[in-house]
């Protein structure tokens, strides 16, 4: 019997506790497995032991273990096992942990593998605070030493500098040190942003304040200076050092330049240059939108002020259309760059319509015809980036959403084109000819958005044509005009009519009347309108031939008989067809509504017996041809179903 207080028993009892432990652990292992779906034993058992080795150890019994002899381990214990050492089941190797406690000196609450969501910790809050501050400080240096007369100008420039270089190098200096370990760390990106500031500041108050470096080397140091630390922060792969100067110099710059005008529109569109690059590649849209929307901004705030701060707007003018090329060509590299999204796309709409705004004010105030030439350029090239984000041209795929922004903010400056470019009556015409070409262009195509730009001319243009260019005093009244007015506002009803014809062929082609009922309000909108128009054309004509009353009740009862003589054709040929049919429907009502509202009261004698024989015998037959016709389309369904 072996004596309890041994020591080799001890260590045997041990031995055989360790291993009842590890096979219960494995059992316990083996049920998690099936709950997870992972691939260890499902059996409940612990794996077999390799051959050669002995039957695993059973749980201890309250007797005690045998003793070892001097000759080495007993019989069944394999003879490769160190001294006393009893064979292990097989336990498969546990399965890495979803997270682990972060390493000592590191803390870490995220698990591996998830995104890192921004945090404003008390670190980054106290940076930026102080990136603030010394930010303020530099533009005290240079705009308050200006106007208090403090050191020279070569001073306050050395010492501006001087301190961004410094803090340009100390975040650098930092970065390197800190390694991987300072990805988190918000001290070198501060600093870095704060001396690249800094050093911008510098160069814009060197050109604004003091005119120490002309215009031209200002734009390239500029360039430099935010190059240099918009490359710094891809190298670092830090998105914050990025947005930290592009914030930083788009709300600093305008208080070191001495007033709103070019030269700020200019720096401000340096910084968009320069995002697009990093933007593009990184994919940090966010940096391209907030210097877009800074720069559109300062330049509506500069056209503003031209004339109150002493600015060219020739000058305004040439930076805000820099300012426009370059939101067209960030727009295509946005949608253009690998990984492109949604979030890309709405930039790059914005980047093409945003600087619209003050374009608009910059030609208004330029000189005829100039400004009207700076919107057709500029539609031009409006157009050229919206075909080419339809159809996709080189690396640029196709974004139909780029496209119809591009479109729109076209249209948008067209509007304002026309009437810079034409006066008098020509501009309510040239509008409703713009309107009627965008109309048969929407037709061909098929793009509601070119249809909506072609409405807006249309209602633009109409709007003038009712107003001024061809009224109801004239049209109505029968007031007597010159003749060449008359003949201009013929041109006008002619091209209202063609106008309000197209809109309705293309509404057609779009697929956009749907029933019957919207069909007959919308030919009802654009008929009435056409008929205005046709009409207009008819009795202008009629009063530049005989610019009298006479030549007035000629031009009407012209215009009831042919309003009733097309409803007739349009109803014969329609009689299958939805539309024709809607459209001489509504030329039968307005021709009788016109027969007792108008025609019975202003005409009189003879022009009103022509009147109501030619438009009722007109109408009569229309009547009885086209109850033929639908009475043999009844009997034949195959025709009518063939002609819808």
């Amino acid at each position: 019997m072996t004596n309890p207080g041994d020591p080799t028993a001890l260590l045997e009892r041990l031995d055989g506790e360790l291993a009842d432990l590890g096979a219960r652990l494995a059992r316990v292992r083996s049920d998690l497995g099936v709950l997870r779906g992972s691939p260890f034993p499902t059996t409940g058992a612990p794996a077999a032991a390799t051959p050669g080795s002995g039957p695993v150890p059973s749980p201890p019994s309250t007797a005690a273990p045998p003793s070892l002899g001097p000759s080495g381990p007993p019989a069944g214990f394999p003879g490769g096992v160190g001294p006393w050492m009893p064979s292990r089941p097989a336990v498969p190797p546990a399965p890495a942990p979803v997270w682990a406690p972060p390493p000592a000196g590191r803390s870490d609450s995220r698990a591996p593998g998830l995104p890192r969501l921004p945090r404003l910790s008390g670190a980054r809050l106290l940076a930026a605070t102080g990136a603030g501050v010394t930010l303020l400080g530099v533009v005290l240096l240079l705009a308050l030493a200006a106007s208090r007369g403090w050191f020279g100008p070569g001073a306050r420039l050395g010492l501006g500098g001087l301190v961004g270089l410094a803090l340009l190098g100390a975040g650098v200096v930092l970065q390197r040190r800190r390694g991987a370990d300072g990805a988190a760390d918000p001290g070198p990106v501060s600093l870095a942003a704060t001396g690249i500031t800094a050093l911008y500041l510098t160069v814009a108050a060197a050109t604004s304040l003091y005119d120490v470096l002309p215009v031209v080397a200002a734009v390239v140091l500029a360039l430099l200076v935010a190059g240099g630390g918009l490359l710094l922060a891809d190298r670092w792969q830090r998105r914050g050092l990025a947005l930290g100067v592009v914030v930083g110099v788009d709300l600093l710059v305008p208080l070191v330049v001495d007033a709103a005008g070019p030269l700020l529109v200019v720096l401000l569109v340096v910084v968009i240059v320069v995002t697009l690059p990093v933007a593009a590649r990184r994919g940090w849209p966010v940096l391209v939108s907030v210097a877009a929307g800074f720069a559109a901004l300062t330049a509506l705030i500069s056209v503003g002020a031209v004339g109150l701060a002493g600015s060219s707007p020739v000058g305004v003018a040439a930076a805000v259309t820099a300012l426009v090329v370059v939101g067209i060509v960030a727009a295509l590299v946005l949608v253009a760059a690998p990984g492109a999204d949604r979030t890309s796309t709405a930039v790059a709409g914005l980047a093409v319509s945003v600087p619209v705004l003050p374009l608009l004010g910059a030609a208004s105030a330029l000189t005829r015809p100039w400004g009207a030439v700076l919107d057709v350029v500029v539609v031009l090239l409006l157009l050229t980036a919206g075909v080419a984000a339809e159809r996709g041209a080189g690396r640029v795929p196709a974004t139909p959403a780029l496209s119809a922004t591009a479109v729109v903010a076209a249209g948008v400056v067209g509007l304002q084109a026309v009437p810079l470019a034409l006066t008098g009556t020509a501009q309510g015409g040239g509008l409703l000819a713009v309107a009627a070409v965008l109309a048969v262009l929407a037709a061909r195509t098929g793009r509601t958005v070119v249809l909506a730009v072609a409405a807006a001319f249309g209602v633009v243009g109409g709007g003038l044509a009712l107003a001024r260019d061809l009224p109801l005093d004239v049209v109505v009244g029968g007031e007597i005009r010159a003749t060449g007015t008359l003949l201009a506002m013929a041109a006008v009803g002619v091209l209202l009519a063609a106008a309000s014809g197209a809109l309705l062929a293309a509404v057609a082609r779009a697929d956009l009347l749907g029933g019957r009922d919207r069909t007959a309000v919308v030919v009802g909108l654009l008929g009435v309108v056409g008929l205005y128009g046709a009409a207009g054309v008819v009795v202008t004509l009629a009063l530049a031939v005989a610019p009298s009353r006479a030549g007035f009740l000629a031009g009407h009862v012209l215009v009831t008989i042919s309003w009733t003589a097309l409803a007739l054709v349009l109803l014969v040929r329609g009689v299958g067809a939805v539309l024709p049919r809607v459209l001489g429907g509504v030329l039968v009502v307005a021709a009788v509504t016109k027969l007792i509202l108008f025609d019975l009261v202003a005409l009189d004698g003879l022009a009103r017996v022509v009147v109501f024989l030619g438009a009722g015998l007109v109408l009569l037959v229309a009547g009885t041809r086209y109850a033929r016709l639908v009475t043999s389309a009844e009997a034949d369904p195959g025709t009518l179903a063939h002609h819808e």
